[in-house]
């Protein structure tokens, strides 16, 4: 999630609630590690107090195993923090840096949650024997105060000006507000403490199991109170803050493959998160992966962009459907506005108009089925068709396939259930899909459209930052998780 995007997740709440039914149901590690592969998960970790810990600094590691699945508004990763770990679900987001969890003695306070909300567990500075108050002098808290006087957070502190200018201040980093986009905001403190992932070394046999390791000195934020931020978030931008930054791997690179949303909530299905060489060596020696240069702006500079040349329709995304986009999406101007953002923190793709309503109108036009205006206006959704359909779970029709035109000219087709989702059940013989893309309503600078993480269901996606790439496959996460 970014400064530019405000999320709709009553609409996805809105889905689940109708398909429940058919659900299934500054210290760093040294640079000698290859990968880390992480779960996309809600529901539990692998770490056990009869597991022995071991310190990310004695092992040279293959790779980090965990269980990231689906929510009801994005993808979760487990996240264990302290000695011993306490643990927390936490959205993953390639759209901001900070990661933080609701942190304190005290309940966590979010104002403008909903009263569905439940209560959110707490992270306890005092319970975790490694746990410190990160510095005022800490390149950290230069960095989540956007600070572009690195004496500024040691001065806030009450530090006098030879302490902190010869970097003696011992004063704590004072509290930040960090914001997000659709007014979401969290204040906090900044600490330092072990965050626990799981792997195997290169010693290890194949089923020796996962091992769990402590990468000691991890930034991340304490957050007593938010607006509009129920849960956690895991940062993955470009930053220094971020988590693939603080482990040392945006060097190389990470990727995901997000199981479909109908696994939402299901902690039976999972699928990994991928940090460093083994995400890079599945993209270079897999087929089926189409790749576009990673765009980079001076203005925003911790964002993922990817430029988009046009959309096509059909199954080959040519010919006349096909609507080609205005410049600013395919490339980014000496400002640093214009791109795509491929942002796991936004739900939904955004694109600006005119561009947006030129696809809509290629979309109506090539749909074979009546629009249902009523289901339009209660899901804010744009395009609602009804679909004929007897017998769950209605995966065929004749909605015309979406395909994205990228950068240089790789052609991403996206999964049916990534561009279209039923909003209703069977009634009748029908049920009424939507288009589940909305319209960029920001235009004060910044990204000129958003690829949400609905649109990367089932799409392996790679960020090789050794490259400067991103790669997308169309793959069944589900399956080859």
């Amino acid at each position: 999630m970014h400064p530019f995007i405000q999320t709709y997740t009553i609409v996805l709440c809105i889905i689940s609630i109708f398909f429940n039914c058919n659900n299934a149901e500054d210290t760093r590690p040294p640079q000698t590690q290859s990968s880390l592969v992480l779960g996309l998960s809600h529901v539990r970790s692998l770490y056990t107090p009869s597991m022995a810990l071991v310190n990310s600094t004695n092992y040279d590691f293959l790779d980090i195993i965990e269980p990231v699945t689906a929510y009801t508004d994005g993808y979760l990763l487990p996240l264990n923090l302290g000695t011993p770990p306490q643990v927390f679900q936490v959205y993953l987001d390639t759209g901001s840096d900070l990661t933080w969890v609701p942190c304190g003695s005290s309940s966590y306070q979010c104002l403008e949650c909903g009263s569905s909300v439940k209560p959110t567990p707490t992270f306890l500075p005092s319970e975790s024997s490694s746990n410190t108050r990160d510095l005022c002098g800490s390149r950290f808290c230069v960095d989540v105060h956007s600070s572009d006087n690195r004496f500024d957070p040691c001065a806030a502190a009450g530090c006098a000006i030879p302490a902190f200018t010869g970097g003696l201040c011992p004063r704590p980093c004072p509290p930040f507000s960090y914001t997000y986009g659709g007014g979401g905001l969290v204040l906090g403190s900044l600490y330092r403490d072990s965050v626990t992932l799981h792997g195997s070394t290169h010693g290890s046999g194949a089923g020796a199991g996962p091992l769990p390791v402590a990468f000691p000195g991890f930034a991340f934020g304490c957050v007593g109170s938010s607006i509009r931020e129920p849960l956690g978030i895991a940062g993955f931008g470009r930053g220094a803050l971020s988590l693939p930054s603080q482990l040392g791997f945006l060097d190389k690179g990470f990727s995901h493959c997000f199981l479909g949303f109908r696994f939402a909530r299901n902690p039976n299905f999972t699928s990994p998160l991928v940090m460093g060489d083994l995400a890079l060596a599945s993209a270079s020696t897999d087929a089926g992966f189409v790749f576009t240069p990673m765009l980079t702006s001076a203005t925003y500079p911790n964002f993922y962009y990817v430029g988009l040349e046009g959309i096509g329709l059909g199954d080959d995304g040519s010919g006349g459907s096909a609507a080609a986009a205005p410049p600013r999406l395919s490339g980014i101007d000496a400002q640093g506005n214009g791109g795509v953002l491929v942002d796991t923190g936004t739900t939904y793709t955004h694109l600006p108009d005119p561009f947006y309503a030129s696809v809509l109108a290629s979309l109506s036009a090539a749909a074979p089925y009546e629009r249902s205006r009523e289901l339009e206006a209660r899901t804010g959704f744009d395009l609602c068709f009804k679909v004929p359909c007897a017998h769950a779970p209605c995966a065929d029709d004749e909605l015309p396939p979406i395909i994205l035109h990228l950068a240089g000219g790789a052609r991403l087709a996206l999964p049916k259930l990534s561009s279209y989702y039923p909003v209703t059940g069977i009634r009748d013989s029908v049920v009424v899909k939507c288009l589940l893309f909305q319209r960029m309503e920001d235009d004060d600078g910044g990204p000129a459209a958003v690829l949400g993480s609905f649109q990367m269901q089932n799409v392996e996606v790679v960020y090789d930052l050794a490259a400067g790439r991103v790669g997308f496959r169309p793959r069944d996460c589900a399956l080859h998780a």
